[in-house]
């Protein structure tokens, strides 16, 4: 794999559908590439976490829940706060 991956910075807005909290997070998504394989991504989050997705592992933290909606900016309309 490449040494320095190319990164590129992403916002998402996640709204909660069970207690309407919405909150919005700011991720890097690093494209490495392997000769011979397709190329990797990896999205590393404010705490320079790595994880596969901030879609498939996205949770309320208000209440807990996994029923979180996922947009944009801009194109969500904010919740309850």
């Amino acid at each position: 794999m490449t040494a320095e991956p190319d990164a590129v910075t992403e916002t998402f807005v996640f709204t909660c559908g069970d207690c309407g909290h919405t909150w919005e997070r700011t991720f890097e998504l690093m494209f490495f590439t392997d000769p011979g394989r397709p190329d990797i991504q990896e999205y590393v989050d404010e705490n320079d976490e790595p994880l596969s997705s901030p879609l498939a592992v996205a949770v309320c933290p208000r209440c807990g829940s996994r029923a979180v909606r996922v947009s944009s900016p801009g194109s969500a309309s904010p919740g309850p706060g």
